[in-house]
């Protein structure tokens, strides 16, 4: 994957392109661009839900702190992570990265 930076001062949006909507607690999306579809449960789906409007991952992390048992540090990494992921698949956008990133997570 190419040239993405994603850390916690880094403001990210869902992308407008996939359809989304909530099933039974899940968020199931279908994007026509890349032929696929995607589920989201628990913290996943939380955390599209907090994408709706541009949000850096300090923020996500604070409100999921405030929902959830889980260490900042931990939240962090595994939020950026978890955005990565999404980038890759180009289900949010990016608004702007940062110059201060967690630490990226390995390459697989």
């Amino acid at each position: 994957m190419g040239g993405i930076s994603i850390g916690v001062g880094t403001r990210v949006v869902q992308n407008r392109e996939p359809l989304a909507v909530e099933v039974d607690r899940s968020i199931v999306m279908m994007s026509l661009d890349q032929g696929k579809y995607y589920g989201l449960e628990g913290v996943g789906g939380r955390i599209w839900k907090l994408m709706e409007e541009p949000v850096t991952v300090a923020e996500l992390c604070r409100v999921l702190q405030s929902e959830f048992e889980v260490d900042e540090e931990v939240c962090q990494r595994e939020v950026v992570e978890f955005l990565t992921q999404l980038a890759a698949e180009r289900l949010i956008h990016v608004v702007d990265e940062t110059t201060d990133p967690v630490r990226a997570p390995a390459s697989r």
